[in-house]
């Protein structure tokens, strides 16, 4: 790969194919507001990037540095190779990353005003008005103002006004929200993921006992909240959650899980370059994401917890 000190390229669009670019990619004149980046095969860029547009054709792509682009993030259905960002990705329109061939790997938060991601990981939280989630996985939320769609993925949380869910979806968190009724296609399957052993996914080892996913079911676990200003004006949010399930915490033993540090070391990729060591191995962000991938296409699973609570065994531990 040829290295580039500096670019020296057509004010109007900077091509990139077998570079490493050591210096950021940022106007240092007006005219260069106005100014593309194409990446058109291996390609590794040091710094930070703005770009009126960014295309990536194919990768493997490297970014290390923060990207901010002022109309779209636009990648190839059928692009090949590794695609690596960082550090946090913005646009002032879009982000459209409906990958066939490869994954996406995003080691910080994506905000735009439309994200549309499919076979992604992101590290971190995606923030837009209308947002579509297919075969990812967001360590994070999907906080979207106006519509978010999930299908076939793993999330910590999501807020929005209205929610489509459909296929298999996992969340990470006990709760998630929404403003309008969450919306479920056909026999869709929705599981929390927050009594889960995580780490159990992670290095291929047996779930703990007591662990599991809980089957989360729209009518009877989605709760109106009623919220009020300070005028007394009222407004209501849905609370989708299984927090009263798992107030039996103390049956399912969930401080012998690592999931709080599994879920903090996903988040810290763009920001501490390192490995965190567990008991039952190290771990880092792209390795936590590509085993809670397997969950989605069924290479991995975990114990079902049946939520019936004993009462007489309540009483013994509460006694």
């Amino acid at each position: 790969m040829e290295k580039l000190e500096t670019l020296s390229f057509n004010e109007q669009k900077v091509v990139l194919k077998n570079n490493i670019v050591e210096s950021d990619i940022l106007p240092a004149a007006m005219k260069e507001l106005g100014r593309d980046v194409i990446i058109e095969g291996e390609t590794i860029i040091k710094g930070a990037v703005f770009a009126r547009e960014f295309f990536v054709k194919t990768g493997p792509l490297q970014v290390d540095g923060a990207v901010y682009i002022h109309n779209e993030l636009h990648f190839n259905t059928d692009c090949a190779g590794d695609i690596l960002f960082r550090k946090a990705v913005g646009s002032g329109d879009s982000v459209s990353c409906l990958l066939s061939r490869t994954k996406a790997f995003f080691l910080a938060d994506i905000s735009a005003k439309k994200i549309t991601i499919k076979n992604a990981f992101v590290s971190g939280s995606v923030l837009a008005d209308e947002i579509d989630i297919e075969n990812c996985v967001i360590s994070g939320g999907a906080f979207a103002t106006k519509r978010l769609s999930i299908k076939d993925s793993v999330v910590g949380t999501f807020n929005a006004t209205s929610v489509l869910l459909s296929g298999k979806v996992f969340l990470l968190m006990p709760s998630a929200f929404s403003v309008e009724p969450i919306a479920v296609v056909g026999a869709s399957e929705i599981w929390n993921l927050a009594a889960a052993d995580l780490g159990s996914i992670c290095f291929g080892s047996p779930a703990k006992e007591g662990s599991g996913k809980i089957s989360m079911h729209i009518e009877n676990d989605c709760t109106p909240i009623n919220l009020y200003t300070k005028d007394n004006d009222k407004s209501v949010i849905r609370s989708f959650t299984v927090a009263g399930k798992i107030m039996v915490a103390d049956l399912l033993k969930l401080d012998e899980l690592d999931n709080h540090f599994i879920l903090r070391a996903a988040s810290l990729g763009g920001h501490l370059e390192k490995t965190y060591g567990l008991p039952a191995g190290e771990l880092d962000p792209l390795k936590i994401g590509n085993a809670l991938f397997k969950l989605i296409d069924g290479t991995a699973d975990l114990p079902v917890i049946d939520m019936k609570i004993d009462i007489e065994a309540l009483k013994k531990e509460l006694a």
